[in-house]
């Protein structure tokens, strides 16, 4: 009992507390509710058709066409068959006729070179030309009179052989014949003598011959000298004034003109010299014919004397006709030695003609080349186009040696550039693409181009890590702003790629697997 009174005295026992938390735990798990695995299952669908539709969009946009264009380091150059590069063809003075930046077309004289070796070699051409036609003309009457000899002794030897037959037969007659028949032989002796004296009359007509054309040597002896004189007076003159200069002190006593005058007066001095000696030679030739001329005029009185005095008796006759016969024979003999001498001569008078002649040609042969040579002093445009020679002020009137560049010609309208591009980029480029050029100084300006060339051959650029092609252009240079050697970058505009496509391109570009 006295428990009881303990028992209900405790109402104020916390036994509720222990039981209130144990529902109240059991109570948290409604707050929890939303929290539950049955939402969770619902919303892995809608995540894969997230991604789904994610991935559809992107290759949605890889699908889509975007420009493209490829770009590559240029240097300009001058086209091929539009440029022109002059060089001095002789050593000498130039004088410029055009000016830095200046237009010209083809047939325009850029410049002119003045030479003075090349005026004083073709004066030493001229004067040999002229000693050249001179000796062809000498040689060529040599040729005149050893022909003339050539035919009076063919006609003397002919009468010769013919006389000397009708010797033999006439002894002949005379050994076995009457003696009627043996004055019949002697008036035909008679006879012969005259043929003989007819032979020797046209002999003389031959020596006349040559004593004229040996005349007419002296009279082109003197009109060659006179013409060497007129060439000393003018050598001469020039010497003078040359000589004048030197003793005002302007040039000189051991320049090369003054020397070279010196000795072409001392030549032509001496070759008139030569040619007045020449002319006495040809003079005493002309008295050895007139000599023989007279000796010959003196044998045909003898033969006239001989057909007088013939003895009449038949013995005196056949040892006349003998003698007659040897001295036909020796008269033969003479007349063909005559004969093959004036064929020699005649021989040795062409072989000379054509010598002469051929040195003839080949001075005539060096004077043409060399007023050749002295047409190309007046140095010419091939090409249309600009000076783009700077300080061309600075050459002008000086002189200089020859194979030395004076200016270069250049058609800026048209100008080449040599493009440089990835070789992965090769098969995007052909022919057809548009180009535009932009240099590098410009900052908005750009030319128009298009695609000339595609070299075959891969190299490798700068840093020598990259190969690359070179794609030659022609860029359009309207305005002619741009000049040789000017740099810049060309775009070549290609197909339209897809997006998959450029991003793949530019991410193998960045990471070449292929050449690890």
């Amino acid at each position: 009992m006295t428990s009881t009174p303990k028992n209900s005295s405790q109402p104020r026992l916390k036994v509720v507390p222990p039981a209130v938390p144990e529902p109240a735990k059991p109570q948290e798990k409604p707050v929890q509710a939303p929290i539950e695995q049955t939402p969770k299952k619902s919303t892995f669908p809608r995540q894969w058709i997230a991604w789904g539709v994610i991935i559809l969009g992107l290759g949605g946009i890889g699908m889509i066409p975007v420009n493209h264009s490829i770009s590559g380091k240029t240097i300009i150059t001058p086209t091929v068959g539009e440029r022109q590069s002059v060089t001095m063809p002789e050593t000498g003075t130039l004088t410029l006729h055009v000016r830095s930046n200046q237009t010209v077309k083809p047939g325009d004289i850029l410049a002119t070179v003045s030479s003075s070796s090349l005026e004083d070699k073709k004066a030493a051409a001229q004067q040999k030309i002229g000693e050249a036609k001179t000796a062809v003309n000498s040689a060529q009457q040599q040729l005149i009179l050893a022909q003339t000899r050539l035919e009076v002794a063919k006609s003397l030897e002919s009468i010769a052989l013919e006389q000397r037959n009708s010797k033999r037969q006439e002894l002949n007659q005379a050994q076995f014949s009457s003696g009627a028949a043996r004055m019949r032989a002697l008036e035909r002796e008679q006879a012969g003598i005259e043929s003989e004296i007819k032979g020797i009359e046209n002999q003389i007509l031959g020596l006349e011959n040559e004593r004229a054309g040996l005349e007419n040597e002296i009279i082109g002896i003197e009109n060659n000298i006179e013409g060497l004189n007129e060439q000393l007076e003018i050598v001469e003159s020039a010497l003078e004034k040359r000589q004048g200069l030197v003793t005002e002190g302007l040039i000189g006593s051991a320049s090369p003109e003054l020397m070279s005058l010196e000795v072409q007066a001392s030549e032509l001095k001496t070759q008139i010299k030569r040619e007045e000696n020449s002319i006495e030679t040809y003079q005493q030739k002309i008295n050895q014919k007139q000599n023989q001329i007279l000796q010959t005029q003196q044998l045909i009185n003898q033969r006239r004397q001989q057909i007088g005095v013939k003895s009449e008796g038949v013995n005196e006759i056949i040892e006349s006709l003998e003698q007659q016969l040897e001295e036909a024979e020796n008269f033969v003999e003479q007349k063909t030695i005559e004969r093959i001498s004036a064929q020699r001569e005649v021989d040795a008078s062409l072989a000379e003609i054509a010598d002469k002649q051929y040195l003839l040609s080949q001075q005539s042969a060096e004077f043409n080349r060399l007023e050749q040579q002295q047409q190309q002093l007046a140095i010419q445009a091939t090409v249309s186009g600009t000076i783009t020679t700077t300080d061309l002020d600075l050459l002008n009137n000086q002189t200089l040696e020859a194979g030395r560049e004076i200016l270069n010609v250049v058609n800026l309208s048209s100008l080449t550039g040599l493009v440089e591009i990835q070789q992965e980029e090769i098969d995007l480029i052909h022919q057809s693409l548009p180009v535009t050029f932009k240099p590098r100084q410009a900052t908005v300006d750009q030319y128009q181009a298009k695609i000339e060339d595609i070299q075959p051959v891969i190299k490798s650029d700068e840093s020598g890590q990259n190969s690359v092609l070179q794609i030659r252009i022609t860029i359009d240079n309207d305005d002619r702003q741009l000049q040789p050697g000017l740099e810049g970058v060309a775009h070549i505009k290609t197909p339209q790629l897809r997006v998959y496509q450029k991003v793949s391109r530019e991410f193998f570009k960045l990471f070449p697997w292929w050449k690890l």
